[in-house]
């Protein structure tokens, strides 16, 4: 029996409901089995139905197929299937289309001439098609395409590429084509073509395409400089897992030879994740003194050994390392560019870690390893460090903290009084290969009392009581093998502070507010004699303190209305100005360095700051933070000498990032004592729409001459960008170039 509907008419298969009489078997009654084509009719629980739309629709009952003809429309759920003329089988599930053929699916769209589908299967075939997948803005253009999967695809004759229809500013033409479920296009007889000319042929090229990691080989990695010459990176990346993956480098230079490259990667959960990168490379370049500093490198053999890992232990623990060893001190200089260089590396760590690496110039390259643990009133911690000393001869000396462990309570209170108490104590092992090695043990109990004066004053005062002890071993002349030392001092601190606001009604619901925050404090160290202990860092160095500090804290903040009780807060300016008085004589410099500095020569050695007892007043520090408008920034501290000095430290930072991708950054930072005066400039504009270019320089202010600048020029486009940049610095010219096809990958050159 065949059934004839005319007019736009819609029938459901699979148990649905319809408009008209249904055909009927001898005795009136309905075909069991068969499709209702009206009457209320409940499809199976759970079962999504299919829905069919046209102009006019035939029902076979004999076979139980629907012919629809006229602006057809099959939905199931997220797949629509639409053409000029399609037939549906319900027993085996088929559909025949032909006549403006789409197949809207949820990872894409497939658009032809006509085309047979499996809808149990996801399978089908397709001629004339045209695929587009939404995830990568990836299109298909094929004389014939097989569906094989669900994300599973075979073509004939193919075009691929991410840029529109019709015409394509590159594409990959290839006479066989699959799309594998792992994400990968795999060709046959592939040429790569800029626009419609061919620029590169391979018999067989694998492209990722899809979120999901494949194994297989990266696009290469291409620059040219003066020292290193020609140069090509080859990389290959290997899934191992959903966990766990690893990228392999081949870098050949022309005037150093083949170094190579791994990089591990690791994510167990968001708490525990690790980078782990090794390059090596049996250098052929004889000049071996770097940027003329007089520091010959008599090794060969170059290697960098880095990484970062975050772990979590069991009962709350949590591990953190931090692996940073290197075969000489120009090493990551000289090969700072490129995927695996320090710039990029430094990067990379600080994205994922949240921390960053020591500075490119440092000679001290620490690897630690810390364990730590945050109780709801105390924390606990341990830490290994090894510093590798990259100054020739002085390794032996150098001091590693092996270990160190920290154990901290936070304030509670104390009985039924008033009184708070915390606690500090810190075990530390300082070991050299030679030279003196040193055990300290401190304890610090921590006695505080919060209190109010006249309900406007805000007060605190505390006393904490130290303990140190020294077991050192060693054979200079003035220590003993196991000599033990000890030291015992009391720190008072008392300090009062009040908040002074006030709000302004700027209008329209908008308003200010204005707050001043004075500071008075006071701290009382009395005289102990330090000079028969070991001076390893700041703890074994307590200088006597009879010093008043005042500071004041002014900010000011808007407070906007979005409508619905909602309300925008942001801060405007925000000003801090301190300085201190003490009857003993203050070191010159800002509040956090005024005791001590680090020898600029070795980052491990701390040096005392000289005190001029007739110098009583510190240094007036001041710094200063405002947003002009929403997206810039300015940053300025200063410290001022009331001796004859002037301003000893300058630190200037500005930024401004517009969404328009107009971002500038600009630094200067000058501190006598330390002899630095250096300015870095970082801007990145946009020129058109499509053309934008960057500028990064930084320049010795004091020696008057450019350290290293780079000029950058990209071009972008809806589905490719080309950057071109130039490095220059003393030590050697860079040219390189990056090449990406969106959604693809690309040739990249620094």
């Amino acid at each position: 029996m065949i059934c004839i509907l005319s007019g736009v008419k819609s029938v459901s298969a699979d148990g649905l409901d319809a408009s008209h009489e249904p055909p009927h078997q001898a005795g009136g009654q309905p075909s069991p089995g068969h499709p209702h084509l009206d009457g209320p009719a409940e499809p199976p629980k759970g079962v999504e139905p299919w829905h069919i739309e046209a102009e006019k629709l035939t029902f076979y009952q004999s076979t139980d197929a629907i012919l629809g003809e006229g602006a057809v429309n099959i939905r199931h759920g997220e797949l629509k299937i639409s053409a000029d003329r399609i037939l549906y089988d319900t027993r085996k599930g088929k559909v025949w289309a032909n006549g403006a053929v789409v197949m809207d699916m949820d990872q894409g769209v497939l658009r032809g001439e006509e085309g047979e589908f499996d809808l149990k299967t996801s399978t089908g075939t397709m001629k004339g098609a045209h695929l587009f997948l939404k995830r990568n803005n990836v299109h298909l253009v094929a004389k014939q395409l097989w569906k094989t999967g669900a994300e599973e695809y075979r073509a004939k004759d193919a075009v691929i590429s991410t840029c529109p229809l019709p015409k394509q500013a590159w594409s990959f033409r290839c006479s066989d084509l699959r799309l594998t479920i792992t994400g990968q296009a795999v060709a046959k007889d592939a040429r790569f073509n800029i626009e419609n000319v061919p620029v590169l042929y391979s018999p067989w090229i694998s492209i990722p395409i899809n979120r999901y990691r494949k194994s297989g080989f990266l696009l290469p990695y291409f620059a040219n400089s003066s020292r290193n010459g020609a140069e090509i990176d080859v990389p290959y990346f290997w899934a191992i897992n959903d966990s766990m993956d690893a990228t392999f480098y081949q870098d050949l230079m022309s005037n150093r030879g083949w170094m190579e490259g791994v990089e591990f990667r690791h994510v167990f959960s968001p708490e525990s994740r690790g980078i782990i990168r090794y390059n090596h490379l049996s250098d052929n370049l004889k000049d071996n003194d770097y940027n003329n500093d007089g520091q010959i490198r008599r090794n060969s053999e170059r290697w960098w050994l880095r990484g970062k890992i975050d772990q979590e232990l069991p009962l709350g623990f949590k591990a953190k390392v931090d692996i940073d060893l290197v075969s000489d001190r120009d090493y990551l200089q000289e090969f700072n560019g490129g995927p695996m260089g320090f710039d990029q590396t430094n990067r990379t760590f600080l994205k994922n870690f949240g921390r960053s690496m020591a500075d490119i110039t440092d000679t001290i390259r620490p690897s630690s390893l810390q364990i730590t643990r945050n109780g709801e009133d105390s924390f606990v911690g341990g830490e290994m460090r090894y510093n590798q000393n990259l100054v020739t001869g002085e390794q032996s000396t150098t001091v590693q903290t092996l270990p160190k462990l920290v154990f901290h309570g936070f304030d509670v209170p104390l009985a039924n009084t008033r009184l708070y108490y915390n606690w500090d104590v810190s075990y530390v092992n300082y070991w050299r290969d030679s030279d003196t090695k040193e055990q300290r043990i401190n304890l610090e109990p921590t006695t505080s009392l919060p209190f109010k004066l006249k309900g406007w004053l805000n007060g605190l005062a505390s006393l904490s009581v130290q303990e140190t002890m020294y077991t050192s071993s060693g054979s200079t002349q003035n220590i003993r093998p196991k000599d033990t030392k000890n030291r015992g001092l009391y720190t008072f601190n008392t300090q009062v502070s009040t908040n002074l606001a006030r709000i302004f009604d700027m209008g329209d619901g908008l308003s200010l507010r204005h707050t001043i925050r004075p500071k008075l404090a006071y701290t009382y160290r009395p005289t102990v004699d330090q000079t028969h202990i070991p001076f390893i860092d700041n703890l074994d160095r307590l200088d006597p303190l009879n010093r008043f500090t005042w500071s004041v804290l002014s900010f000011l903040s808007s407070k906007k209305p979005l409508g619905k009780d909602r309300y925008a807060f942001s801060d405007l300016i925000r000003f801090y100005v301190e300085q201190s008085y003490d009857t003993h004589g203050i070191p010159p410099g800002p509040p956090e360095v005024q005791n001590y500095s680090y020898d600029i020569f070795n980052r491990n050695t701390l040096i005392p700051k000289p005190i001029d007892t007739n110098h009583k007043f510190s240094d007036i520090y001041g710094e200063i933070d405002c947003w002009p408008i929403p997206y810039w920034y300015i940053r300025y501290d200063t410290t001022y000498n009331l001796y004859g000095d002037g301003f000893t430290s300058y630190n200037l930072w500005t930024g401004v990032s517009k969404h328009e991708g107009e971002d500038l950054a600009l630094s200067y930072r000058y501190n006598r004592i330390e002899k630095i005066n250096s300015l870095d400039i970082n801007a990145m504009f946009p020129i058109t729409a499509a053309w934008r270019a960057t500028y990064r320089t930084s320049w010795s202010v004091q020696n008057g001459n450019e350290v290293e600048s780079v000029y950058g020029l990209r071009y972008q486009a809806s589905c490719w960008a080309i950057t071109c940049s130039y490095k220059k610095n003393k030590d050697e010219n860079v040219f390189g170039f990056n090449l990406e096809l969106l959604g693809i990958g690309g040739w990249s050159g620094d």
